[in-house]
């Protein structure tokens, strides 16, 4: 079956992959590197797009850029990397550090009078070329545990400068890794596709766990293949993501995929690769061997029956998967089909499907929608759903509450980008523009705009009401804590319902910067308040997302 991909790019991806794998990056840290994940981990909702370094389970490593080059950018509170440090090389890359528990001094203190001019621990801060020159092997950085971390190691990435596209390191630091373990396969799952294919007499998928036998399934019609693996490294228990995958049928490839770079807006499309309804309940993901309709994953080498596979025989079919690692470790899961008549249910499922199109919330991929129910609207432009579906929306009537509640749909349903829910206010507030659209799992957001509260929602399976907040966050002292060098201040912070969306302090009418979340701390001596055992005055001032305002005054003597 012939791959729909131009050959010409085919053939400059790999002489770009060839130079790629002939440059060589020092280590980021001095101690024996052992990795805890790859680059291109199907996540829910993204992609991870970095290589995890450990740091000993410790916070305080140092780290070191991996090439000559500048600090082009610091940021703190973005993208989940808590505290993250850029470096732009010669060679068109730029190396991504983050999770870092602090930058050095020069480019802290650049960093901390961004942060006092913005009134915000979140900033983005850039350099020019000349400002921060750095070699190979050079200290950047401290490790540490910020951001959206599970706990202290070091995330590193490697971007293309020129475009932002994200490329898989792991060449890079090959010669500092030692894998001697192929793939696993836990599990591949049979598809038959809806209205034209039927597996072992149904036309639900069917699951298996491969074992020494080779197994035998009967099918017809149309239908794919999807694996659930897991890649092992040397000395360590961590499992890692598949970087290269085969499927042959009868020895002809009709799907490959292969791990080498991703573009940033590619992210939410892990969600159609991969069998999404699966995971959110199950949590294990079974990655497809076909591509859905509005699936344009550019590392998805499908045919023209985007990688669907016709039974139209009463013969046996041979099926492989070869699952590949980046140290070239293979394994390989073979079964086979036995091409099984089932005409009368694929007559039936075809009507099935028929009669789908002509239900009212039959959704089509690439058109856009408008759907509506008493109190609300939900609008899905084209091309936002990766296949066709059937929406079953409900509604339920609460009269004590501000508006009905929704029910979209029922079960998980993968989206290429968030779409528009509005919702009616059923009886009049004061102060609507205090509501808010909130789901099952808490606050969502949205405005208001005569009569209705407008959001952007990522999940359809989850319930919708609007609430209201009129009720500013709440403000604790925690004092001071830490030794006469090293004084910090802290306070808990906590709104019940929309959420703190900022937290100012100031000390004698100046401002100070304070850190974290739940609690908040600051360093008096890196805000420059000096130890003079005297009375001070902290003014904070805090906002929630529905703008609710909250002044504290707090004296203590410092």
């Amino acid at each position: 079956m012939r791959i729909s991909r131009l050959f010409p790019i085919w053939i400059l991806g790999l002489a770009a992959l060839t130079v790629q794998a002939q440059k060589r990056y020092v280590s980021p840290i001095d101690f024996t590197v052992s990795l805890a994940g790859n680059f291109g981990e199907p996540r829910p909702n993204h992609f991870h797009c970095g290589l995890d370094f450990r740091t000993q389970g410790v916070i305080g490593k140092k780290i070191y850029s991996v090439a000559d080059g500048y600090i082009a950018r610091a940021t703190v509170g973005l993208d989940g990397f808590g505290n993250a440090l850029y470096v732009n090389h010669p060679d068109g890359n730029t190396s991504v550090y983050c999770h870092l528990d602090r930058f050095l001094p020069d480019v802290t203190r650049e960093v901390f009078a961004r942060q006092c001019e913005k009134e915000s621990e979140t900033v983005d801060v850039r350099f020019a070329p000349g400002q921060f020159p750095v070699k190979a092997g050079q200290q950047i950085a401290v490790s540490g545990n910020t951001g959206a971390s599970a706990g202290p190691h070091l995330h590193l990435e490697l971007h293309r400068t020129a475009d932002g596209a994200l490329l898989n390191p792991m060449p890079y630091f090959k010669h500092l890794v030692r894998d001697h373990i192929a793939p696993r396969v836990h599990g591949i799952r049979i598809y038959p596709k809806p209205g034209e294919g039927a597996v072992s007499g149904s036309l639900n998928p069917v699951s298996f766990a491969p074992g020494k036998e080779i197994r035998t399934f009967q099918a017809w019609g149309k239908i794919g293949f999807a694996y659930w693996a897991d890649d092992y490294m040397t000395g360590t228990n961590n499992k890692f993501g598949i970087y290269k995958v085969s499927l042959r049928v009868d020895g002809k490839e009709v799907y490959a995929s292969q791990l080498d770079s991703l573009m940033p807006t590619d992210h939410r499309k892990i969600n159609s690769w991969g069998d999404y309804e699966w995971y959110m309940r199950r949590h294990t993901w079974y990655l497809k061997g076909f591509a859905d309709p509005g699936n344009d994953l550019a590392l998805l080498q499908v045919g023209e029956d985007r990688g669907w596979v016709t039974i139209d025989r009463m013969r046996t079919y041979e099926v492989e998967y070869r699952l590949t690692d980046e140290f070239g470790n293979t394994t390989t899961t073979r079964f086979r089909i036995q091409g099984t008549p089932y005409e009368q249910l694929l007559a039936d499922a075809a009507r099935d499907e028929a009669d789908k199109r002509a239900e009212p919330y039959f959704l089509e991929w690439n058109r856009s929608h408008v759907v509506q129910l008493p109190g609300m609207e939900l609008r899905i432009p084209a091309g936002v759903l990766f296949h066709d579906v059937v929406l079953a929306p409900s509604v339920k009537p609460t009269p004590d509450k501000l508006s009905h509640k929704y029910h979209l749909h029922d079960s998980p349903l993968p989206l290429r980008v968030n779409v528009t829910l509005m919702l009616a206010l059923s009886q009049p507030v004061a102060h609507p523009e205090k509501c808010y659209i909130e789901s099952s799992k808490g606050y969502v957001g949205g405005t208001y705009h005569g009569g209705w509260i407008s959001a952007s929602v990522r999940n359809l399976d989850e319930d919708y009401a609007i609430a209201q907040d009129t009720v500013p966050p709440v403000i604790r002292s925690l004092g001071l804590v830490g030794g006469s060098q090293n004084r910090r201040f802290r306070l808990s912070c906590r709104d019940n319902q929309s959420g703190v969306r900022s937290l100012k302090g100031y000390i004698d009418g100046r401002f100070v910067l304070f850190t974290g979340r739940d609690v908040r701390t600051c360093d008096l001596r890196q805000n420059g308040v000096r130890a003079e055992n005297r009375q001070r005055t902290l003014t904070v001032v805090t906002e929630d997302r529905c703008g609710n305002v909250a002044r504290d005054t707090i004296h203590f003597t410092y």
